[in-house]
């Protein structure tokens, strides 16, 4: 298992992915398999090749700190079940340091956060009630307190 300084210097915006099922880092290289990205001929648009339907609808991807989360999860699930398995695939490991932090980091699964479509998902409502799809892959996770906190000191937000 690594360790806190170990999870949080590898991850950075707009890079990295975990897989929580497994509870380990998927390698960049695989990336585009895993989150089924690879442009084929099945589907081609005037002779270009696209991104196919996905075929995986077992697992969902939450984006937490500039990294991709892939979890299993179902629309009829709840908030609450999918912030556990979540905590439970490591997703605290998007916390910053605390000299770079504005709020306290992930200390419990109750302090994530789901959206979906702008829609802050309350804990006891299933997924399917936000119009989640099976396989869904653009949601996001957050710390519950970086709602209302000021953006953290090296956010762009003040450049």
């Amino acid at each position: 298992m690594e360790s806190q300084s170990q999870a949080s210097s590898g991850v950075s915006l707009g890079k990295g992915a975990w897989d929580c099922d497994a509870r380990m880092a998927i390698p960049p290289e695989k990336e585009a398999e895993v989150f089924e990205e690879i442009a084929t001929m099945d589907f081609p648009f005037e002779g270009i090749p696209t991104v196919p339907p996905r075929k995986d609808m077992d697992h969902m991807t939450f984006f937490c700190g500039g990294c991709r989360y892939r979890v299993t999860a179902y629309p009829d699930w709840t908030a609450a079940k999918v912030k556990q398995a979540l905590w439970a695939g490591g997703i605290q490991r998007s916390n910053k340091p605390k000299d770079k932090s504005s709020t306290p980091g992930l200390q419990k699964w109750e302090d994530l956060a789901l959206i979906y479509a702008g829609q802050i998902m309350e804990d006891e409502r299933q997924l399917k009630e936000y119009s989640v799809p099976p396989g869904c892959q653009v949601c996001i996770a957050v710390e519950t307190a970086k709602l209302n906190a000021d953006p953290d000191a090296d956010s762009a937000y003040w450049n």
